[in-house]
């Protein structure tokens, strides 16, 4: 099941304008308890730099561990987590409640300011039905942001929840990964980064796993199919080649729990893997 068919296709419903350069930071619910103050402080840094950092942020190990504790179960479909209401009451609640906040706290707790915000707020993300066998999982429609430049001079860092919302009012569980592509694209970002507990995308050679600096979209796809790229990285690289058809220049996949890795990323370290356009023997 490809879940990012037709992002690119997107309508953007205003016209943005970005007055810094944009980068949109995914942060994988994998590595959300494990990032430090000086993660935050840096994202507040590279304003200073003329860059300025949009969130979008995952959940799913809080959100199996709250399911278990309430003796619900938890099913994955091609790593999309299948989603009754009993199901989406509890996605929604962790997110937006728990997750969304506790970044925002840690932001503000670091001399910064942000806002937390759901997909659902103000229609930011209009979404439909992925696949009515999986219930109440969505996928973008069309995203409305016409914020930006408000939240870029008062240095507001927006934190996203990667929800959404149909014509109806029915809320839709979307893939980070995809609501990240789709905000990236729409905002026009330069960069999209990928925080991960992972250091990068791997290869095996001979016999250990190699960490790969650099891939083009050819690289990938040869990985997929060669089975090196599997489970959840899958959609991450989706995502990232998407990014790369609709004119991003770069994705970066890294381990947030690196000392310095957004300063890295934004200063060219080759550092986890960078996905671009740019062929690349490996």
């Amino acid at each position: 099941m490809n879940t990012f068919g037709s992002m690119h296709r997107i309508a953007h419903k205003e016209t943005v304008k970005n007055d810094k350069k944009l980068v949109l930071l995914k942060i994988g619910g994998s590595v959300l308890n494990e990032l430090t103050d000086r993660f935050y402080r840096e994202m507040i840094e590279m304003m200073d730099d003329g860059w300025f950092p949009v969130i979008v942020h995952g959940g799913g190990p809080s959100i199996t561990m709250m399911l278990e504790q309430l003796g619900i179960q938890s099913s994955f479909v091609n790593g999309l987590r299948v989603t009754d209401k009993e199901t989406l009451q509890v996605v929604e609640m962790v997110l937006n409640g728990k997750e969304n906040k506790e970044i925002v706290r840690k932001i503000q707790a670091v001399g910064g300011n942000a806002v937390g915000l759901s997909g659902i707020d103000h229609g930011i993300i209009q979404a439909e039905c992925l696949d009515p066998s999986l219930g109440y999982v969505g996928k973008v429609k069309s995203i409305s942001f016409p914020w930006l430049s408000i939240f870029q001079t008062q240095k507001i860092i927006p934190v996203i929840s990667p929800l959404g919302i149909d014509r109806y009012g029915q809320v839709f569980n979307i893939n980070a990964d995809m609501v990240a592509q789709a905000l990236a694209v729409h905002l026009q970002a330069k960069k999209l980064v990928m925080i991960s507990d992972t250091p990068g995308i791997y290869q095996m050679e001979k016999g250990e796993k190699k960490i790969i600096h650099q891939l083009d979209p050819q690289g990938v796809e040869r990985l997929i199919a060669e089975g090196e790229i599997s489970k959840g990285m899958i959609p991450k690289v989706q995502a990232a080649l998407h990014c790369l058809e609709t004119g991003i220049e770069e994705v970066y996949v890294v381990d947030g729990r690196m000392q310095g890795v957004l300063s890295k990323v934004l200063d060219g370290d080759q550092i986890g893997t960078r996905i671009c356009k740019a062929e690349v023997v490996l």
